[in-house]
């Protein structure tokens, strides 16, 4: 049955690729809901370097003062039915629009699991435009081959990948405000769709405490996950329930706060198979001795000194002991992480797609 509505509702497509009006590009109109991870992995650089005029609006903002002729729309995620009626009507005027997409939002949805909120959320603001939106947009943006390979169905792919290049503040840690007390601070921060996540560590992190004294334990989840872990037995003095924070503050405080070993797993779902390895940033942002998942996407262009392990319990489990016990390969670890960034960097390009030309060198 999930299956089923999986395959009946909407997917991103652009269906307005005849105009050959991005050419004609001379200004960017960035559509998000507030600062986002999305947001900052993938947009926030490439604007700050891109040679167009930007403006930047929150999806409750109106349009109406805003000129389409010229005009590149980029779609953020998600958009509200003001600004999508004001693209509607604009569409023949406008330059372009894209739509960036870093989650397949339909299989979040049919997933067995996840927040229902969340869920209603994604319906609303990602899905049901889709309809009226996909005959707006002249190109679609993805996060990874894979999600563009999804998203396409098996048709004729012309999804455009646009891999994530954040700023620097975005995976570069501050000096350390934590006092060196003795205790190894082992994490977990995951909200929204990794339900199935934090069911399989719950065990493990169980083990971890009872074998490592000096490890204290914090999570990041709402919801049913947050839950699980107030009703999973851990000690209260080495465990912490963290609720979830906005983005902007959220990623101060932990480029600030010092965190010895991160949890990184991915579980098999139709939804974790098209992600991207943004959590790469985030590891490097905390100063953490990661531990990913053997799966695509961490797999990819790993550093050979970094943590990759199938989802196995006892596996977990072992290596995590390892790391508590051995301070150089946490460091070995938390080096093989920044070195996997920076190389994913350094091959990256920090410019929009060919269609986004610059316009003092365009014919």
């Amino acid at each position: 049955m999930l299956d089923l509505i999986y395959a009946l509702l909407p997917k991103p497509v652009a269906r307005n690729r005849a105009t050959d009006n991005a050419r004609q590009a001379t200004r960017l109109l960035v559509l998000t809901d507030g600062h986002n991870p999305t947001f900052t992995y993938y947009l926030e650089e490439r604007l700050a370097r891109s040679p167009f005029d930007v403006h930047v609006r929150g999806l409750t903002e109106r349009l109406g003062d805003v000129d389409p002729d010229g005009l590149h729309v980029i779609v953020c995620r998600y958009i509200r039915p003001r600004q999508l009626l004001w693209l509607y009507r604009n569409r023949r005027r406008l330059a372009g629009a894209s739509l960036f997409i870093d989650d397949d939002l339909a299989a979040t949805v049919t997933a067995p699991r996840g927040s229902r909120l969340y869920k209603a959320y994604l319906m609303a603001m990602g899905i049901a435009p889709l309809p009226v939106l996909n005959r707006v947009l002249t190109d679609i943006w993805v996060s990874t081959p894979a999600l563009s390979a999804a998203l396409a169905g098996g048709g004729v792919n012309t999804n455009i990948v646009l891999p994530p290049f954040p700023p620097e503040e975005a995976f570069t840690p501050l000096a350390s405000s934590r006092k060196d007390d003795g205790r190894l601070v082992m994490a977990f921060h995951a909200t929204g769709s990794h339900d199935a996540e934090h069911a399989f560590l719950i065990p493990i992190v169980r083990e971890i405490l009872q074998r490592c004294r000096e490890v204290h334990f914090e999570v990041v989840a709402e919801g049913t996950a947050a839950r699980l872990w107030v009703s999973s037995g851990l000690p209260p003095e080495r465990f912490t329930l963290c609720p979830k924070q906005e983005w902007v503050t959220y990623l101060a405080e932990t480029a600030r706060r010092h965190v010895d070993i991160l949890l990184v797993p991915l579980l098999q779902s139709r939804m974790n198979d098209v992600r991207s390895s943004t959590k790469r940033f985030d590891s490097a942002r905390m100063g953490a001795a990661a531990v990913f998942s053997l799966c695509a996407a961490y797999d990819r262009a790993a550093d050979a000194d970094e943590i990759l392990i199938d989802n196995d319990a006892q596996s977990w489990i072992k290596t995590i002991c390892r790391l508590a016990e051995d301070g150089d390969l946490r460091r070995r670890s938390r080096e093989a992480t920044m070195n996997a960034v920076r190389s994913h960097l350094a091959n990256t390009s920090v410019l929009f797609p060919a269609m986004l030309v610059n316009p003092e060198t365009r014919p």
